[in-house]
């Protein structure tokens, strides 16, 4: 589905959730201003926590921001931590007003809600946390219906442009050798579609109520950020 709205601000998923469910993402630019929200990156066109204050105006609350380090983490919201510095990739939570949020630059933002709209979680899943299944380990942390869920896949690096190595479709067809079928040999390479192994995952499990952006981080570059195509990139 390729539906998203692309307003001038933000990008607002196309999903069919109830009415208190609310989502953005943002682009590359807010307000034809570079619009970095990540603390951590070398790339300073402007100020992160500036641009954070600036989102907040858009938010029920302040969100709760991980420290994301490619990991199978989970974090539930609703429970009181002494320390938010250890990596996490995916939150969730049942709390009206409170925001789950990730950052991503080619990795996929998988959102999840439910059918009730009692419940929300954001994952943060390049390879590495596909291949660890970090979006069906968030589910089963949050104890929650699988077969009530409704899942928003968002900008991501698309299969024509994801290129791995030996070891990392070995990793992949280790697992399930039905994962072959999503990566196309080149020369030395493949080509991975990654939100094609995501989705089989869902399905596995029940979860057919799978909405997806369709939009390329790197064919979009001039609305999100690329990893691959910058390296250093906000």
């Amino acid at each position: 589905m390729q539906n998203d709205c692309l307003q001038n601000d933000f990008l607002i998923p196309n999903w069919n959730v109830p009415d208190n469910i609310k989502a953005i993402i943002t682009y590359r630019y807010y307000k034809n201003n570079d619009f970095n929200l990540a603390l951590h990156s070398d790339y300073k066109l402007s100020d992160p926590q500036i641009n954070r204050n600036l989102l907040i105006q858009y938010l029920p609350s302040v969100p709760h921001w991980l420290n994301q380090a490619h990991t199978d983490n989970v974090i539930d919201l609703d429970v009181k931590h002494t320390e938010y510095k250890q990596s996490f990739d995916a939150s969730f939570t049942r709390q009206v007003n409170k925001v789950s949020v990730v950052m991503t630059a080619d990795c996929i933002p998988v959102l999840i809600t439910n059918i009730d709209g009692t419940f929300v979680s954001s994952v943060h899943a390049g390879w590495r946390g596909v291949l660890n299944k970090i979006t069906l380990k968030t589910i089963i942390r949050a104890n929650i219906s699988a077969h009530n869920l409704i899942i928003y896949i968002g900008p991501s690096i698309c299969k024509q442009h994801f290129e791995v190595r030996d070891d990392v479709f070995n990793l992949f067809v280790a697992q399930n050798i039905n994962n072959t079928k999503y990566f196309k040999p080149t020369q030395d390479k493949y080509l991975c579609n990654l939100t094609g192994i995501l989705i089989e995952q869902l399905n596995n499990i029940g979860i057919t109520n799978i909405y997806t952006s369709n939009l390329c981080t790197i064919c979009n570059n001039n609305l999100f950020y690329s990893y691959r195509l910058e390296k250093n990139t906000g």
